[in-house]
């Protein structure tokens, strides 16, 4: 089994939240839970919106779409469609990490073109990028305005302050649940790093994920991506 530093800080991170639960006990860390769950509900209704307005009223789609399609053309040369070694070639000579660029080339068929209205395979890599990373945009500010609205009220409540803890077997059910949220706050954080997915920070941080088998069963795995930043999400 492979390790990266970063894979021992996301270990250690689970481990952690695991013995916060495990203190917590299980009622407490059960209403935490549900929170964070009720905040994903949230986001499904909300996000949406929030992608439709980034769409059509900002010009982020639009400027990584033609940052990503120029930089192709610079450091390809091409302009045109390809074969599969040629598309492959393409992805690495644009440096797209390889977890990226095999779901890129998976999603490669006449349906995305046509969705994404490319005629070509490098106007259809940078409009998958571009829609992948707006897709990222519109979950983080969606989920941030949810949970932000439910803290407030729990806050307000006092909620969680007011459950009791029962020790026994419900503070070991504690202990994984607090593995389960620990679980869903790592794959928010893969998120963020594929809106980053083409600077040298986002490069860094796949560069690790596709070496460290932990963390590329936990991407490979991300229900959130697949669920709020698929090609074809808001469809």
């Amino acid at each position: 089994m492979n390790w990266t530093w970063l894979g021992l800080i996301t270990a250690a991170f689970l481990v952690f939240s695991c013995f916060v639960g495990f203190q917590r006990g299980f009622i407490k860390e059960a209403v935490s839970t549900f929170l964070v769950l009720l905040s994903f509900v949230g986001v499904w209704f909300v996000n949406p919106y929030v992608n439709t307005f980034i769409r059509e009223n900002t010009p982020v789609y639009k400027e990584i779409q033609e940052s990503v399609e120029e930089f192709a053309k610079e450091k390809t040369g091409r302009t045109g469609e390809s074969g599969t070694e040629e598309k492959q070639k393409v992805l690495e000579e644009m440096g797209v990490p390889e977890i990226i660029a095999e779901n890129i080339l998976k999603n490669s068929s006449q349906e995305t073109y046509n969705y994404l209205s490319a005629q070509s395979f490098i106007e259809y890599i940078s409009g998958y990028l571009a829609t992948i990373v707006v897709n990222g945009i519109s979950f983080l500010l969606s989920f941030f305005l949810v949970t932000l609205s439910i803290r407030m009220v729990t806050y307000a409540l006092n909620l969680i302050a007011r459950l009791p803890v029962i020790h026994g077997v419900n503070k070991i059910a504690g202990g994984l649940l607090g593995g389960v949220k620990a679980i869903l706050f790592i794959w928010v954080a893969m998120l963020v790093l594929t809106i980053f997915c083409e600077t040298s920070v986002g490069k860094a941080g796949f560069d690790m994920i596709e070496k460290d088998n932990i963390l590329r069963a936990l991407y490979e795995n991300n229900i959130l991506a697949k669920l709020f930043t698929g090609i074809f999400y808001g469809r």
